[in-house]
């Protein structure tokens, strides 16, 4: 397994977590809107925004063990959506559906530069991992 296609694992995995945890009773504190919640106190997520982080963490989970040309495809199209999940938070009626708040925006910004850089330079030069 490539350095690129275990840290496109790692980062399913912690996508996963996150899913999960957004469900999770007091982990997961109410917040003034109505069907969302604040993910340790800062994040909004909503039921539709928790099914797309595991949505995301099980393909990120699935290109990294399989063929190197899939991890970095993978990777490359999750860049895109992120980037749109980027400019789509600064308007509103795009992104109704899906809790976000600047912080969320600041994690997607984030996770599209790791994407971006998994799809893009993970397959030009070996991307090292300690093992």
């Amino acid at each position: 397994m490539s350095g690129t296609q275990k840290l496109t694992v790692d980062l399913g995995v912690v996508y996963l977590l996150v899913g999960v945890l957004g469900f999770a009773p007091g982990i997961t504190m109410a917040s003034a809107q109505p069907g969302q919640g604040l993910l340790l106190g800062i994040f909004a997520v909503n039921a539709l925004h928790n099914v797309a982080h595991l949505v995301v963490g099980a393909v990120l989970v699935w290109a990294g063990l399989s063929a190197l040309q899939v991890t970095l495809l993978a990777n490359k199209a999750l860049a895109l959506v992120f980037a749109l999940l980027v400019v789509a938070s600064f308007v509103a009626p795009l992104v109704e559906g899906v809790a976000l708040n600047p912080p969320d925006t600041a994690l997607h910004l984030l996770s599209l530069l790791a994407t971006g850089y998994l799809g893009f330079a993970g397959g030009r030069r070996a991307v090292s991992v300690a093992a």
